[in-house]
C-alpha cells in the first residue's frame, strides 16, 4: 500500500528563529566592529572608487549607451576593502600563429562590508571603475562587472546565516584608453 499526502490542506509553517536566539542585533553589531577593525587597521587594504554619475552623463537614446567622453564621476571615495588581483593571462593578437603575444592584468576581486557602504554613503555598481594602487607611481584601473548583489545572500557572505554583512565584487581590468583615472 502507498501512503499518499494531501499537502494542499497542510497549513503552511513560519520560519524556524532559532538563529535569533542565541545571536541578536547586539551580537552582530560586534561582528561588524571586529571586522571593521580587521579591515581599516590589520589588512589596511584600500580600492579607489570612481562611481558613474548617471544623472550627469550624457547617454544613447536608442542604445543608453554612452561614450567614454560623456561618462561624468562622482568625486573618487577611497573604499576599505580586502582585495586579489588574480594571475595574469598571456593573450596574442592572432590566435593561430601565436604571435603578437602580450600579458593582459588578472581579474580584481574584492569584499566590502555593508556597513562601509552605508558610512561612506556609497554604492558600487556594474560599471563603475576601480583603482588599486600597485606603487606609488602606478594605478591599474578596473571596471566592475559583477557588483556582488545576487550573491550577498549566500551562507558565506552572512554572519552565522542570519543576516549578510559584506558584498564581493568582481572587476575586470581596464585599458587605459578606456579610463584612465
Amino acid at each position: 500500500m502507498e501512503l499518499q499526502f494531501d499537502n494542499t490542506k497542510l497549513k503552511r509553517k513560519t520560519p524556524i528563529k532559532r538563529n535569533h536566539k542565541f545571536f541578536g542585533r547586539d551580537e552582530y553589531n560586534l561582528e561588524m566592529e571586529f571586522a571593521m577593525e580587521y579591515l581599516e587597521q590589520d589588512a589596511n587594504q584600500t580600492v579607489i572608487l570612481y562611481q558613474v554619475d548617471l544623472s550627469k552623463t550624457k547617454v544613447n537614446d536608442i542604445y543608453k549607451e554612452a561614450d567614454k567622453d560623456a561618462i561624468r564621476y562622482l568625486p573618487p571615495v577611497e573604499v576599505p576593502c580586502v582585495y586579489e588581483i588574480q594571475e595574469a593571462e598571456l593573450q596574442s593578437y592572432e590566435k593561430n600563429k601565436m604571435k603578437g603575444m602580450y600579458a593582459k592584468p588578472g581579474k580584481l576581486i574584492f569584499s566590502v562590508l555593508l556597513k562601509t557602504f552605508d558610512e561612506l554613503d556609497i554604492d558600487i555598481k556594474r560599471g563603475d571603475y576601480v583603482g588599486v594602487q600597485i606603487t606609488p607611481q602606478k594605478m591599474e584601473f578596473f571596471t566592475v562587472t559583477n557588483d556582488g548583489r545576487v550573491g550577498m545572500t549566500a551562507n558565506k557572505n552572512t554572519v552565522y546565516g542570519v543576516a549578510p554583512y559584506y558584498r564581493t565584487i568582481e572587476a575586470a581590468p581596464a585599458d587605459n584608453i578606456e579610463f584612465n583615472g
